[in-house]
Order: C-alpha cells, then structure tokens, then sequence
C-alpha cells in the first residue's frame, strides 16, 4: 500500500512530466532555430524555359539542400537586355534576397549596380569572370564541336553555318567564334546562312544540300536552330541523305532525341544539372559571406554511341 505521502509524490511526479511535456512541446525550453529562407530569383535570356530543363533540375535540387525559395523568370521577349535589366531591379525592389541571371548582354548586366548579390552564368573565360560566377566557355565549345567536324567532312566539303543575327545571345557569338577559328585555320570552306523569315533555313537548306557537288555538313548557333534544321532533314528524306551531317549544342529532349535517330551526327554539351546546382550554391554562399572563385564548367562532344554510356547519361538524364 502506498501511503498518502507517496501519493503525493506520485501525483507531483506525473504533473512535473506533463507540464515538461507542454514546455518542449511548445518550444518553450527546447526551440529550434528559425533557418533563413533565402528568396532567390533565377532571370534567364529566353521566352521559354524548356530549353532550361535539366539547369531547372539541378536549381530545384539545390533549392531543397541550401534551404531556398526559387522564382524563375522568363522574358517577354527573347534577348531583350534592357527589359532583363528592369526584371533585376524588380526583384530586387520585391524582395529577392539574390539574383542568378543568364544574360542577354554580360557587359550590360555586369555593369548593372545592384545592392543584392548576383550570380552570373557566363560566356567567356574563367580570367574574365567575377568571384561566384559560373563561367561556361562557349568558345571553347565551339573549337572542340568544329575539330569533331573536320575528323568527319571530307576534303573539299562544304560547312553551312545556320545563324539568326538578329537573335544572336553571347553564347552563341562566343559558340560561332569558336567553330570559326578552326574552321579558318583549316581553311574550310564556309557558308553562313541566315534566318530567312517564316520559311526559316527550308528552302536554302534544300537548295545547298541538293545541289551542292561536294559534301555539306550543317552547324548551327544554338538549340533552337539545331532543332528546326534537324526537323527539316527528318521531314525530306533525299535532304537527309544529302546532307553529310548535322551538328550543334543542346541537351533538350528533341535534340537527342533526334541524336538517338541518326538525324543529328553530333552535339557539345555541358552539365546543365551542375550548372544549375553550382549558382544557387554560390548565391547562397556571398548571401552569407563565404569566399568562393568562379566555378569553371567543361564541355563535351557526344555521337549517338554516347547516349548509351553510363557517364553521360547522368550528365544528359539526371535524376533529381
């Protein structure tokens, strides 16, 4: 039998548990730290923000590890600078804690005085960039598709450069600089053609790959262009087999696909998913202070037979 002073105790006993009970349970004793939600605007140099697909992944993956609330922006129209400059002070003026931003015009962004941080994704060379900026050097991805170009053009043949001038981003000018210089260097034989209206590169191309004598091989600027071209070749059978070959840059679900049907010879990629990871980490880095240097991506050119090897199908497929 317990007596009435142990009763007492056991009484005291289990009202001490429930009042502790209440206390953690509210925070009162044990309270967790409030973590920082850093909102952070991701400002690209599209309309569109499919060709972003696999970059997209790897913010979003970032997002969740470095504690972020991601806005991506698209413009209204494509490779309008001075409609992404009034977009940064948007958000800035609303709230964004950082900026990560594709330019349309590096000098114009660059240049662009901000009291928030900004993570530029850059074109050029690593010497060139600010500390935190991603730098993928376009140039240099150029070169590396034009020497994959020349082991397959034969003597004589014709290299068609597919460009739109009027809607050309620093990329793409880097991209084209690249391809040129060797090109040049080789002395190839180069066509540039431009955009011609709605009908695109169709008529040309069919003119150029049906009436040329020797051999052509197709470049194009950026992923948009590779995709019409590829489309066109994929709609004209006796075009395809004309043309010796097609290639350009991209990692957009059509580009390989049309890869994986022969249709496309071959692509330079890099790692969209680490590209897309890397800026959110950096942003959050100088939002905390941190020191960091520029993060330097590589490119890589891949055939049809690379879809199937393992390395590159993480960097083309990533899984979040």
């Amino acid at each position: 039998m317990i007596g009435r002073s142990g009763k007492a105790l056991l009484v005291l006993y289990i009202v001490c548990l429930v009042i502790l009970f209440l206390m953690c349970s509210t925070n009162l004793i044990i309270r967790e730290p409030e973590q920082k939600i850093y909102q952070i605007s991701v400002i690209i140099e599209d309309m569109r923000s499919d060709n972003y697909s696999n970059f997209r992944k790897g913010i979003d993956q970032a997002a969740v590890e470095f504690n972020t609330d991601i806005h991506f922006i698209t413009l209204y129209e494509k490779l309008d600078a001075e409609q992404q400059v009034e977009l940064m002070e948007r958000e800035q003026q609303d709230g964004a804690d950082a900026l990560i931003v594709v330019p349309v015009d590096e000098e114009q962004v660059a240049e662009k005085q901000m009291t928030i941080p900004v993570t530029l994704l850059r074109a050029g060379v690593a010497e060139a960039a600010g500390a935190g900026n991603i730098v993928i050097d376009y140039e240099k991805m150029g070169e590396r598709l034009a020497q994959a170009v020349l082991e397959d053009i034969p003597q004589g043949g014709l290299v068609c450069m597919l460009t739109d001038p009027s809607k050309q981003s620093d990329m793409d000018s880097m991209f084209l600089k690249g391809i040129d210089a060797v090109l040049e260097k080789e002395g190839c034989r180069v066509r540039w053609i431009a955009r011609r209206g709605e009908d695109g590169f169709r008529a040309e191309l069919e003119t150029i790959g049906l009436g040329e004598d020797g051999e052509v091989v197709l470049l194009a600027q950026n992923q948009e262009i590779l995709t019409e071209a590829a489309g066109i070749l994929a709609d004209n059978a006796a075009l395809s087999e004309a043309i010796k070959g097609l290639y350009g840059r991209g990692t957009t679900m059509p580009i390989l696909n049309y890869l994986d049907r022969g249709i496309i010879k071959g692509i330079c990629v890099a790692d969209e998913f680490s590209i897309g990871y890397y800026s959110v980490r950096e942003a959050v880095r100088a939002l905390e202070g941190a020191g960091s240097v520029p993060t330097v991506m590589d490119s890589y050119y891949i055939n049809k037979e690379d879809l199937r090897n393992p390395d590159f199908e993480k960097l083309l497929f990533p899984i979040e």
